[in-house]
């Protein structure tokens, strides 16, 4: 009978799902729906380089046109025996233009650069996002295992007074204990109770969240594994792996390439161009009759004064550079801050663990004498209560720092720009 019952808690306890932080990290990542704007803005780039390359293809557009003039051209002479026609006030023509670019300064290559950076800045921005997901996934994922350790020692805690309970019981069947020492085991079995009841409504919010951000069906059951970290980057200046730092070079390489570009402006351009028409006049402007006609021709253009627009244009994109180095510089201060600080919050809280080890090493040995002392009868269930809430205490406090010391660990990590 005991064997199956113990067969029974096993597999119990192997259903009950179990996640780990990374498997949360790779789920969040795939749920988040800000995932699907890489594939976005990759079509998005694939298109609009493809729209900027058509301006290497021939432009063709068709023209209109109806017209009246007060005055035409005419020959105030008179010749014996030749009439010479003269030219209708009112012109009408219908012509199709085909320009073809031969060469524009590299300017259709450079915008097609341009875009590659936006691409590549949008879908840094991306993972970006997805890192600081992470790093939520990080503060909600411990803050529920804090839970599952206080709910885990409370459970014990409760246990350990129902034992006591069952002694007084027996004590007070027998006259040689009040039944009110039963009662105070009562009243605080009874606020172990609440507690647990508070902690599992907060842990079964927090795991709803986390099914939410992840996908995973999650329930009061999930347990959490927490993760260890023994190995930590502690270098202050190697912090640029973050993704910040990709975004904040993109930029720079960006607006690079908007100062080339800008300079294009001034660039000579080389075309050629067909003309196709009907109409009247024709390309004989002495004719008065609808004509058909045709133009082939080459158009050189340059631009050799615009005021030192593109100038003024490449000192106001200098400055956006400048700014984003300032940005950069506060990112580096803020970070070099954030990392001493959780350097210095590890090795507070690892004094403290060794500390905590001492006390509850102390405690269960006073937990322990109380213990038989109230089965004596020596001392009250109040006296032995405090020694007890003592324990339990201080195995909160140690269950705590050990949790507290991983994620201050993570937190390390995951400021340096490490978090996998």
């Amino acid at each position: 009978m005991i064997l199956v019952m113990m067969m029974t808690v096993w597999a119990i306890a192997q259903e009950r799902p179990v996640l780990t932080l990374d498997s949360c990290h790779s789920m969040a990542v795939e749920h988040n729906p800000l995932t699907k704007q890489r594939n976005l803005y990759e079509e998005a780039f694939r298109l609009q380089s493809k729209s900027i390359g058509s301006n290497y293809l021939p432009q063709t557009t068709l023209y209109a046109l109806a017209s009246w003039q007060s005055e035409v051209t005419g020959f105030p002479v008179s010749l014996p025996g030749i009439e010479i026609p003269a030219v209708s006030n009112d012109n009408y023509k219908i012509y199709l233009d085909v320009n073809q670019l031969i060469w524009d300064g590299g300017s259709v290559r450079r915008q097609k650069e341009l875009e590659a950076s936006s691409m590549q800045i949008d879908l840094a921005g991306v993972d970006a996002e997805n890192y600081r997901l992470k790093e939520s996934i990080n503060q909600l994922y411990f803050s529920i295992l804090q839970f599952q350790a206080n709910e885990k020692l409370l459970i014990l805690a409760m246990d350990e007074l129902y034992t006591r309970l069952a002694v007084l019981r027996a004590g007070i069947s027998n006259g040689t204990i009040l039944p009110s020492n039963a009662d105070v085991l009562d009243a605080e079995i009874a606020v172990i109770g609440q507690a647990l009841t508070d902690l599992r409504y907060n842990k079964s919010a927090g795991l709803y969240k986390l099914g939410e951000l992840t996908g995973l069906n999650t329930g009061p059951e999930t347990r959490l594994i927490l993760p260890e970290y023994e190995n930590l980057p502690l270098s202050l200046t190697d912090t640029k792996a973050r993704p910040e730092y990709r975004i904040f070079g993109m930029q720079q390489e960006k607006i690079s390439r908007q100062i080339s570009l800008t300079g294009i402006r001034v660039m000579p351009r080389l075309s050629a161009f067909t003309t196709l028409g009907y109409g009247r006049p024709g390309l004989n402007m002495l004719s008065n009759d609808f004509e058909s006609y045709a133009m082939l021709g080459a158009r050189f253009s340059w631009k050799l004064w615009d005021w030192n627009q593109h100038r003024n244009d490449q000192s106001v994109l200098s400055v956006q550079q400048q700014i984003i180095d300032t940005r950069k510089e506060a990112f580096e201060m803020t970070q070099r801050i954030a990392l001493n600080s959780l350097k210095q919050e590890i090795l507070r809280i690892e004094n403290l663990i060794a500390a905590d080890h001492r006390i509850v090493e102390l405690r269960k040995k006073v937990a322990m004498t109380a213990a038989a002392r109230l089965d004596q009868g020596i001392i009250t269930s109040s006296e032995y209560l405090i020694e007890q809430n003592a324990l339990t205490k201080a195995e909160l406090n140690l269950e705590l720092h050990k949790i507290q010391l991983q994620q201050s660990r993570l937190n390390y990590i995951s400021t340096m720009g490490y978090l996998k």
